[in-house]
């Protein structure tokens, strides 16, 4: 026995095409949408939160206004986000409660995304050091002994040294060492 679903011809409907005018829809993590432990509600919330500016402030009563659901329904939803880590909240000085997405990386711009990365991992931008010429910290400090006072001078002045070398992306060699050395005396 044939349906009407059997005869029916399934179109796409292209009224809501996302290539088009992305700013006018909200980002959500597929992570978040396929999780089974999130309700429906949590996830609108989420979709709501995703909507409105980087800047905006988000306050649970302002949430409440734009839902059919009840108060404590909105905030059973953020409080469920919250313990999948999704947002958090902070109490002001005056005693009302403030609600943030945590950084939404699946939302970012590429600029954002870089000044991310950049944040993150400062190190790993940093233009590898030369290990060729390499003289040890104990070579310099040897070579620091005659221009300071004491051996832990010459000690701490070698890892100075280091440090610096390090901070410049410069590698410690006879050049930096004799450049330091000049700078000592």
């Amino acid at each position: 026995m044939r349906s009407i679903l059997d005869t029916t011809d399934w179109a796409y409907n292209d009224v809501h095409n996302l290539s088009d005018d992305h700013e006018e829809y909200a980002k959500i993590p597929m992570s978040l949408m396929h999780r089974c432990d999130i309700s429906a509600k949590a996830k609108s919330v989420f979709a709501y939160m995703t909507s409105k500016p980087a800047s905006y402030q988000f306050a649970s009563k302002r949430i409440a206004k734009h839902f059919k659901e009840g108060y404590r329904s909105i905030l059973a939803a953020i409080s469920e986000l919250e313990a999948a880590g999704y947002i958090r909240k902070s109490k002001l000085h005056d005693g009302r409660m403030l609600y943030e997405l945590k950084e939404n990386y699946w939302s970012l711009t590429v600029e954002e995304s870089k000044e991310c990365l950049m944040d993150a991992f400062q190190d790993s931008f940093r233009r590898p050091v030369r290990q060729f010429d390499l003289i040890p910290i104990q070579e310099a400090q040897k070579a620091i002994r005659p221009f300071v006072a004491s051996e832990s001078e010459a000690w701490d002045s070698a890892l100075d040294l280091a440090d610096q070398c390090r901070n410049a992306e410069m590698s410690l060699n006879e050049k930096t060492l004799a450049s330091w050395l000049n700078h000592l005396s």
